[in-house]
């Protein structure tokens, strides 16, 4: 499910359909017109680009579309039971219900449960116009002052955001067949109030919080050029790799891998 080669439905419709790099630590910080600043290896979490850009810019109200048809309720590839929960650990604990996972786990232990997929429910997407972005930006420059702001730095502005408020797992067993996730999933809700937990079937659970969380980002680097007195917008090519979107939260990759995978770790970029 993991990799940019991956033949994953539900993969290849967030990269070929959208752009986007999946984000492994969900959260609600990150908007249209939010930016990423590399340095080095390390990417920095997402801030605003009026901290970095002067004159102060004013950008177009987002476009918002609230359901993505062809990324809603498509069930992705099966990925192993430890790997899924680390996915589902990343997702509650943004949602400020992590502790749910330690339930979770303790049903799924006796089961014959290897493997997890996952879907997201009423995915929804908030864009800019690249074009309307980049008009936004004529006549200003990078603010020099802003200790951000330094030669060998790269800047990436944030166009779109995917997001939900809801994700469902389905446990499935070494055949790659449905598997029943345990009895504990049905008193799973009793360990926290913040997230609702509807069990679908014995072998599917659904997690839904009061937030939408981002989930994916469509990003172009933005570039100054000192001669001509401009910027210009690149599009990247392959995943970046980016934070998580709350400073105070651990950062654990959610899919383990290296720059290939599409659910990019938060870590260590190439």
């Amino acid at each position: 499910m993991c990799r940019r080669d991956s033949t994953d439905v539900l993969v290849r419709n967030f990269l070929d359909h959208y752009q986007v790099n999946l984000l492994s630590m969900p959260g609600g910080r990150v908007g249209c017109g939010s930016v990423y600043i590399k340095e080095g290896k390390h990417v920095t979490a997402p801030g605003s680009l009026s901290d970095i850009v002067e004159p102060a810019i004013t950008l177009d109200e987002p476009y918002h579309e609230p359901d993505l048809a062809d990324l809603s309720g498509t069930w992705s590839g099966s990925v192993s039971l430890n790997l899924g929960i680390g996915l589902l650990h990343n997702f509650l604990t943004a949602l400020g219900a992590a502790g749910l996972i330690n339930k979770l786990q303790a049903s799924v232990q006796p089961t014959s449960v290897k493997n997890i997929a996952f879907r997201f429910a009423e995915v929804s997407r908030d864009s800019l116009s690249p074009i309307s972005l980049g008009a936004a930006l004529v006549g200003h420059r990078l603010v020099q002052a802003n200790p951000w702001v330094r030669d060998g730095n790269r800047y990436f502005a944030v166009a779109a955001v995917l997001r939900s408020r809801s994700i469902s797992i389905e446990g499935r067993d070494s055949g790659d067949s449905a598997a029943d996730l345990g009895v504990g999933v049905a008193t799973v809700a009793d360990v926290d109030a913040k997230v609702q937990v509807r069990r679908e079937s014995k072998s599917e659970v659904t997690y839904s919080g009061r937030e939408a969380l981002a989930i994916g980002v469509e990003l172009y680097e933005l570039s100054w050029d000192d001669d001509q007195q401009e910027f210009a917008f690149h599009t990247p090519k392959g995943p970046l790799v980016v934070r998580g979107l709350r400073p105070d939260q651990p950062l654990k990759p959610a899919f383990i891998g290296d720059d290939e995978d599409a659910f990019i770790v938060p870590e260590e970029a190439g």
